[in-house]
């Protein structure tokens, strides 16, 4: 969080179009990078991205407490960070058999109906996110 600091300084006027462009150049990809293997991390894990993910855009718009997250991708047109990364991985599985290299060639076809008791990075695209919020909110009135 203290990178945020370095972007908009006190006495520098950068206008909120120009915090995103850098938050899209600079953070998002430092964060997304390997994401395409996130599938085996928990979901604590991805939480903690997404809410990190949340802190950066409303420090970078100046958003006050009340303002939901949702309001503010949608005004900055951001994709949430987790569907976002299960775009990138949907992406790198669908490039991967044109990959000219013998050992991924030679990897066995993934079949998700096949049951494992190891977590596959190919299936989170078949998961769902809800956002968090939401999530929390569904358990409290079941």
């Amino acid at each position: 969080m203290p990178c945020l600091k370095g972007l908009s300084p006190e006495g520098a006027n950068l206008r909120s179009g120009t915090k995103v462009l850098l938050y899209k150049s600079i953070i998002r990809p430092v964060m997304c990078y390997g994401s395409q293997i996130f599938g085996s991390a928990g979901m604590c894990h991805l939480k903690k991205l997404h809410t990190l993910t949340n802190s950066f855009l409303r420090q970078l718009v100046n958003a006050p407490w009340f303002v939901r997250n949702e309001v503010i991708y949608r005004d900055l047109k951001i994709k949430p960070f987790l569907p976002h990364i299960k775009d990138l991985s949907k992406r790198f599985f669908d490039k991967l058999p044109s990959v000219p290299n013998e050992l991924i060639t030679n990897q066995p076809a993934y079949d998700p109906a096949e049951p494992s008791s190891q977590k596959r990075p190919r299936a989170l695209l078949e998961h769902e996110f809800i956002n968090f919020p939401q999530a929390k909110r569904l358990r409290v009135q079941i």
